[in-house]
């Protein structure tokens, strides 16, 4: 097995794209800006492999991550946004029939390059809007990057040699998946880097000992692929190996137990020391926010600016979790009408309702649930609700105005009086 510049360089980023890849769909899968970007780096580090190993570029794997990004970049849109759901259909309905149709005939890429050049256009004029702009204006710039080093990869031109469109492209994922990752550490309140370098120094010390290795003793390139990828792979999803492995040995109320603690020890190093009261108003409403989504999850709570609040309590983070919990349900409480009834349906009651039914109780008013029958009949009747005279858009904005009626009362003292509506 010669050991080349051009072997070298695809290794490189074989494994880096598929360490960021794995570290994306391990952090966040439920975001589909998040997935969508880490199934990218997946795809084109299977392309990778493939090169690496047989020698042969097969072109619909490389389209792949151009495909990918167009419907991560449309997932950045405000929910609110009228366009978003158009463009989600058409980028559905799209995805497929545009790539039979480059393998059919190759300047069909053409389309493909149009998307991404529209996508970094929408991108940058989201820019302008975010509160996160130079993150946003940065993942523009990526986007255009991307469109120029798919053209020269996937567009029939010749123009220069593959690996320089292979090199480029990784090297324009590789910054992209970066930017990605902070903006989604941005949004969720937390710091990134001590747990992005912890995962990269593991994820290469774990892959490149067996690679070496195999270069050592002269092995041949599968072997070199397939050790490097369970390698990284391993080290990446780690806590999820050991869930599965405590969930088949052990008793369920230890395994529970185990997997918070697992959960919770994983997001302190993403844990920002930013003081929440220094936070302006706007910013402070994002965090509660952020926070009332994530309140039947204590692990993530845990990493919540909101735990460094002066009137959280907790001497390890647990438990300052578990108050801040109990604080942000307490405020939910205050939205609550002055009424004997568990549940209404006038708009004094629509505050309360966007906020203890979803995130207090766990009800998902928009997902289908096979235990239906089982629930009792005021959780039957909140669902029925929600599902018949709430569409999802408007919930979601009672929710916004919510959670900054939330924001207002931990700022202000404790008191039983309840939030003016």
């Amino acid at each position: 097995m010669p050991i080349t510049l051009t072997l070298i360089t695809e290794l490189f980023f074989f494994g880096f794209t598929l360490w960021l890849g794995a570290y994306l769909l391990a952090r966040a899968p439920q975001k589909m800006t998040v997935l969508l970007t880490g199934l990218g780096l997946l795809a084109y580090a299977l392309a990778l492999a493939v090169v690496i190993i047989f020698s042969r570029f097969i072109l619909i794997i490389m389209l792949l991550p151009a495909l990918l990004w167009v419907g991560a970049a449309i997932h950045l849109l405000p929910e609110e946004s009228n366009a978003r759901p158009v463009l989600l259909r058409v980028w559905a309905l799209a995805f497929i029939p545009i790539a039979i149709l480059t393998l059919l005939n190759g300047w069909f890429a053409a389309l493909i390059i149009g998307a991404l050049l529209a996508c970094a256009v929408m991108i940058s004029r989201l820019a302008a809007l975010s509160r996160f702009k130079n993150t946003i204006a940065l993942i523009a710039v990526l986007a255009l990057f991307i469109t120029l080093s798919t053209g020269l990869l996937i567009l029939p031109l010749n123009w220069f040699p593959p690996i320089w469109g292979i090199t480029l492209l990784g090297l324009d994922l590789i910054c992209l998946g970066l930017a990605i990752t902070t903006w989604d550490a941005f949004d969720e309140g937390e710091t990134i880097r001590a747990h992005l370098l912890r995962s990269f120094v593991s994820a290469f010390y774990y892959a490149g000992i067996p690679a070496a290795l195999v270069i050592a003793l002269n092995g041949n390139l599968l072997l070199l692929v397939c050790l490097t990828a369970f390698g990284i792979l391993a080290q990446t999803f780690s806590d999820s190996i050991q869930a599965l492995l405590d969930k088949l040995t052990l008793p369920p109320q230890i395994n529970d137990q185990r997997q918070t603690l697992r959960e919770t020890a994983d997001a302190l190093p993403r844990l920002s020391a930013l003081d929440p009261a220094e936070a302006d108003d706007m910013e402070f409403a994002r965090l509660t926010r952020r926070a009332l989504s994530h309140l039947g999850d204590l692990p993530k709570l845990a990493a919540s600016p909101l735990t460094n609040l002066s009137s959280v309590n907790g001497t390890n983070p647990l438990d300052r979790a578990q108050s801040l919990k109990s604080l942000l349900i307490e405020s939910i409480q205050k939205l609550k009408p002055q009424s004997n009834d568990s549940f209404g349906t006038t708009d004094e009651w629509r505050y309360y309702n966007s906020l203890h039914f979803p995130y207090v109780l766990g009800l998902k008013p928009y997902t289908h649930r096979a235990d239906y029958a089982s629930l009792d009949a005021s959780s039957r009747a909140v669902l029925d609700w929600f599902q018949t005279s709430v569409p999802e858009r408007t919930l979601h904005n009672w929710q916004n105005t919510a959670a900054k009626l939330v924001a207002e009362d931990l700022k202000v003292s404790r008191t039983d009086s309840p939030i003016p509506m």
